[in-house]
């Protein structure tokens, strides 16, 4: 049976942008965009149905894990995720990705899954990663410190792994998380910190979010962790 026939409302939906879809409460699809079944690798968005993360082609078993995971701590919370996705697909091209994951409710409302929704980051949408990353990490400016910061000159060099760390620690990330993330030590992660707070000359952890975030460092992805797979929880709302 044709599932668009049946759906006429599917037709109008695979004209928004983006990528999108919905699973069942086992985390089996149920329906995705036909973009995003593209670039997972099938042609026919409907050869999708029936499957799970774990029999998508070129995902590995852990990050199918992560992904279903990430889709039961969505019908458990009932709160929704909004996850940076950075992942290698079927095309062979790496990708960038902000999701939001929200559950999938019935007209009784009783949750019968999830539905995920996504857009890729690329070209001046990697620019606007900073407006996500001040909302994601809930920081709220106060006037006067801003304009403080604003009439700071700081010319400030990271290496690779300096920009990394701070990259993770302006979404709120604590170095356990961080460590894990980048496969360091946490006492490594702390050291980077501390190196991080001097070269901002920061008096604390909070000072140098708020001095890298003034200074542009929130406006980026640091090139080196585009080509890392990552699947990291944003905010949960």
């Amino acid at each position: 049976m044709d599932t668009h026939s049946t759906h006429p409302s599917l037709d109008i939906l695979n004209q928004l942008p983006g990528c999108w879809g919905c699973k069942d409460i086992n985390s089996v699809f149920v329906y995705v965009y036909e973009e995003y079944s593209k670039i997972i690798g099938f042609n026919n968005p409907l050869d999708c149905i029936g499957f799970t993360d774990f029999d998508i082609p070129h995902l590995s078993d852990k990050y199918a894990y992560i992904f279903q995971q990430q889709d039961l701590q969505v019908m458990t919370t009932e709160k929704r995720l909004r996850i940076l996705d950075i992942h290698p697909y079927a095309d062979g091209s790496w990708r960038v990705h902000l999701f939001t994951k929200t559950a999938w409710r019935d007209n009784n409302s009783k949750i019968i899954g999830t539905i995920f929704s996504g857009i890729e980051l690329k070209d001046t949408s990697l620019l606007e990663i900073g407006h996500w990353l001040c909302r994601s990490s809930e920081i709220k400016y106060q006037q006067e410190k801003s304009n403080h910061f604003n009439n700071q000159q700081l010319n400030i060099f990271l290496n690779t792994r300096e920009s990394e760390v701070l990259f993770l620690l302006l979404y709120g990330k604590k170095p356990q998380y961080i460590s894990k993330t980048l496969q360091l030590a946490v006492k490594t992660v702390e050291n980077y910190v501390v190196r991080l707070r001097d070269k901002f000359n920061a008096n604390s952890k909070g000072e140098l979010i708020e001095l890298a975030l003034d200074a542009g460092f929130g406006s980026h992805i640091p090139e080196s962790m585009l080509k890392t797979q990552q699947s990291i929880i944003l905010r949960e709302y």
